[in-house]
């Protein structure tokens, strides 16, 4: 599903330089929920932005489905992107004045699309997170767990193959966030490809296996 060899990223100003992530290579493999593990600042974020192409790396290769993103121009890696991959992160990032059908539907909005198939599509998306009742609500109406539900309804409108979650239960208490890993161990289940960033050992050991980071270096 995704490939990284030998990437790193770094970020520079005119007077400092980082390294965020150091000769990483891994192989998420299509069917898989990994975990990624580390303390504050030692990559994972970093980790998911390339893979999920919303950063490039400064050195290295990311392949998806077997292919090399290189010389792909801005707009074609945005709808590579937009085609393949759903994103999840800690703040729901929801649309306050929208709702909850309205931002579902949203990642559709980019596609050339049918009215028909994006309400369809946001039905079949809300069903499965057991949103199907909330569809008129907005964001402000609704608990921590259930927004996270929304958003990750909009992640997987578009019916990726693969999900990013970046600690999409760091905001929740236990209880809600054990409905969120039951939704995204359900998807999983059903055949989408998870990678999770998560400070909590407990939900990484639910997970297929998991990638452990230190200062931008893979130790596991």
């Amino acid at each position: 599903m995704v490939r990284l060899e030998d990437v790193s990223k770094v970020y520079r100003t005119d007077r400092i330089e980082t390294t965020a992530l150091d000769a990483i290579s891994v192989t998420i493999e299509p069917g898989a929920f990994v975990s990624v593990m580390g303390p504050s600042g030692c990559g994972k974020s970093t980790l998911l932005n390339v893979m999920g192409l919303l950063d490039a790396p400064t050195g290295g290769t990311v392949s998806i489905d077997g292919a090399p993103i290189r010389g792909y121009r801005d707009r074609e890696v945005a709808s590579l992107r937009n085609a393949k991959v759903g994103f999840v992160f800690q703040s729901f990032h929801l649309i306050g004045d929208l709702t909850v059908a309205d931002n579902v539907e949203i990642p559709l909005l980019y596609r050339r699309m049918a009215g028909g198939e994006r309400r369809q599509r946001v039905a079949a998306a809300l069903d499965r997170v057991g949103l199907t009742a909330r569809r008129h609500h907005f964001p402000t109406q609704l608990s921590g767990g259930q927004q996270q539900r929304v958003a990750i309804a909009r992640a997987i409108v578009g019916e990726p193959r693969l999900l990013l979650a970046d600690e999409p239960t760091g905001n929740l208490d236990s209880q809600m966030g054990e409905e969120i890993m039951a939704v995204l161990h359900e998807l999983n289940r059903q055949g989408t490809t998870i990678v999770m960033v998560t400070h909590d050992p407990r939900l990484a050991e639910t997970t297929h296996r998991t990638i452990r980071l230190f200062d931008g270096r893979q130790v596991q």
